[in-house]
């Protein structure tokens, strides 16, 4: 048995630093520093497809110096200063690196959430209190945490079939469907039977 230990990064997650081991995912560095960070399609058993968005988090490295320009500084931590990417980048996709830098509660990312959220229910039923899943739903959990309250949206929603039988045990509700692909990753990844896919995404 290998006495080896993984390499470990430091990364700066609001502003605190912790240590994670190489290669670990954004979002599962979140999560053991006690940070949520919002998400739908994300699974840790299966392949992050980045399709829901909800997950963007601000991204920093030390900033490169230009020729002729010296490394910066370390500060007395011996941490280097961190340089923030303008855009946001999703968690669910990408894994710390030394020095990184996350914000998951800045108000790009809160804009940014405030967007996806929005686009999320554009056709989704706006029935909670009479829906089977009210209380038990995470859409329903961060459109009221993550959520604007109120839509820029006027058009008609898009009606779906509802009610479909999938299979002895699963029923379809395509008009609640937001397409975070869980279902299709796993009957193609784990029971290796892709049986379920999209059409006209």
């Amino acid at each position: 048995m290998s006495d080896e230990k993984p390499d470990l990064v430091d990364v700066q997650i609001d502003g605190e630093w912790h240590q994670f081991p190489k290669g670990t995912r954004m979002i599962e560095a979140c999560r053991q520093a006690s940070v949520e960070v919002p998400h739908y399609c994300y699974h840790p058993k299966l392949t992050s497809p980045g399709n829901c968005r909800m997950c963007l988090v601000e991204m920093g490295m030390p900033p490169r110096p230009h020729p002729g320009e010296d490394n910066p500084e370390p500060d007395e931590d011996g941490h280097l200063p961190i340089s923030w990417m303008p855009r946001p980048v999703i968690a669910c996709a990408n894994t710390v690196a030394p020095n990184m830098g996350i914000r998951t509660n800045s108000e790009l990312t809160k804009d940014c959430r405030e967007g996806v959220m929005e686009l999320l229910l554009a056709n989704h039923p706006l029935d909670c209190p009479i829906c089977d899943q009210a209380g038990e739903c995470t859409l329903q959990e961060f459109s009221v945490e993550h959520g604007q309250g109120e839509s820029h949206f006027r058009e008609q929603k898009v009606k779906k079939p509802k009610n479909v039988d999938v299979g002895p045990r699963i029923r379809l509700d395509d008009e609640r469907c937001i397409m975070c692909s869980r279902c299709v990753r796993f009957t193609d990844e784990i029971a290796d039977d892709p049986v379920l896919g999209f059409t006209d995404r």
